[in-house]
């Protein structure tokens, strides 16, 4: 016994769901509010570990929360911290 099924529309269902999909996925990313550690180092391009240095100035003027060594920096606080920035030229 042998049984044939012929599904000739099956590649545009798979590509409109897979599209669907995707596009709910970064509808729910651009939803979300808040940076990870990783995320706001690159933003800034420092490194992690000068982001975490109590020395500098990050942790004192961004607005994050720490979940055990997990850190949230919010949006807006870095997109402001980010726009506030002035770049010094120093002469030698």
């Amino acid at each position: 016994m042998k049984l044939t099924v012929d599904l000739p529309d099956i590649a545009n269902v798979i590509a409109q769901a897979v599209e669907t999909a995707i596009s709910d996925k970064q509808t729910k990313l651009f939803g979300w509010k808040y940076f990870t550690l990783k995320e706001t180092a690159e933003l800034l391009q420092v490194k992690v570990s000068t982001l975490l240095d109590k020395r500098m100035p990050y942790l004192i003027e961004l607005e994050y929360s720490q979940n055990g060594k997990t850190f949230w920096f919010k949006k807006e606080s870095v997109e402001t911290f980010i726009s506030s920035r002035m770049i010094r030229k120093y002469r030698r």
